[in-house]
């Protein structure tokens, strides 16, 4: 089968990152097996993009078909990157998130993609992931065997999108008339998107563990920015987004006289961060390459997921965190927030402060472990592989 990838993130972010994301890990599966050509179809970018954001010279690869801002790189065999570097700096400045979405539906662009389709001898054989909601004019004009629209979390909810809410809402009623399949990764969503959009069929494929990382590292080491913390680490690994409950985590900060409170991850929303009050017992330790973040994992005595519950505030998320956490066997304790509910077996759940304090004071871990052999992203990428070989009918 010969996948067209259309990713979230932009494929030097990745790269400058590590394959944290869900579209990264849906890539990284993808790219193990030899026998079919994969297409990841990047971000549009500007060459001050790149400069600005520390991205150059980050695509490894040769360049088989060039044609003036266009490129497409053999990065591995049968793996390629179809790249798109626009002269238009000004306009990418002005427009931001529009810029995304115009250049998407950029007819140059577009035509340069059908044509190394066509070099590589797939241009009537191929399926399409598409995982961007800001790629659906591209969408529009492909024309794949099946495609599979990837709605993970909600970006109708996400407050840093709220501008450009009706070209998200523009951007899901168009996936409901092209895609023949949509999934996302959380049971709020199927329920939100629905009722929304009428929508024939959506699967449910949960986000994943990466086992290579989180289970199988033949060594881990104790990072030099956790050495002389007061035990327990009390760990946070992710995004520090809207989805904190900042109330719920300085309340419970206050209260315990418990270890050190340790946040790794990259600051989303800093109007959040800015509501996190940084007491003696919080550490912030700043965002970390994929291959290194694990060793912050398998080094903390406690994970948390201190999430919103509110239904207004949530995102539809499904955190791929949580996954991460319990493959190490930590003792996790979260809201009944974002799919965290549907893993009460696993998750010390808690609904306010002083039920987290208590949990905190013992780091032993007597919940079930999850069948890893289910929650893995190779395990995902085989739902996935059903779902393009579904029927309207089934």
């Amino acid at each position: 089968m010969n996948i067209l990838l259309i990713p979230f993130h932009d494929w030097r972010k990745i790269l400058l990152e590590g394959f944290r994301t869900r579209d990264a890990h849906f890539i990284e599966e993808f790219t193990k097996s030899k026998s079919h050509k994969i297409i990841i179809v990047n971000r549009p970018t500007t060459f001050l993009e790149i400069i600005l954001k520390r991205k150059r010279n980050l695509i490894k690869g040769k360049v088989v078909l060039s044609k003036s801002s266009f490129k497409l790189y053999e990065i591995k065999p049968n793996v390629y990157v179809i790249d798109f570097v626009s002269l238009n700096v000004f306009s990418q400045i002005y427009h931001s998130y529009i810029w995304f979405i115009n250049q998407y539906g950029n007819d140059n662009y577009i035509e340069f993609i059908n044509d190394a389709l066509d070099y590589l001898g797939i241009k009537d054989d191929y399926h399409l992931l598409n995982q961007n909601i800001f790629a659906y004019k591209l969408s529009e004009k492909l024309k794949p065997k099946k495609s599979v629209f990837d709605c993970w979390d909600n970006f109708e909810k996400f407050n840093v999108y709220k501008k450009y809410l009706p070209n998200i809402e523009l951007g899901y009623k168009t996936y409901a008339k092209v895609a023949d399949f949509w999934m996302t990764n959380s049971k709020d969503n199927i329920g939100y998107f629905n009722e929304k959009y009428k929508l024939d069929q959506i699967f449910l494929v949960n986000n994943g563990v990466d086992l290579e990382r989180f289970v199988h590292a033949e060594c881990v080491e104790f990072p030099e920015d956790m050495k002389g913390l007061k035990r327990p680490i009390i760990g946070f690994g992710g995004k520090i987004s809207q989805l904190i409950d900042t109330e719920l985590l300085n309340k419970t900060m206050k209260l315990s006289n418990e270890g050190s409170f340790v946040f790794v991850g990259q600051i989303l929303d800093k109007e959040v961060f800015d509501k996190i009050d940084k007491l003696d017992n919080f550490f912030y330790l700043g965002d970390k390459h994929y291959d290194q973040y694990p060793n912050y994992v398998n080094n903390f005595d406690i994970c948390i997921v201190p999430y919103v519950i509110e239904n207004e505030k949530k995102s539809g998320a499904n955190t791929i965190k949580v996954y991460e956490y319990l493959a190490t066997g930590k003792k996790v304790i979260g809201t009944p927030s974002n799919g965290i509910e549907d893993l009460a077996k696993n998750v010390y759940i808690v609904n306010n402060a002083s039920d987290f304090v208590s949990e905190i004071k013992d780091i032993t871990n007597n919940k079930e472990s999850i069948d890893l052999n289910f929650h893995s992203w190779g395990y995902k990428l085989k739902q996935l592989l059903k779902i393009f070989d579904s029927t309207n009918e089934s």
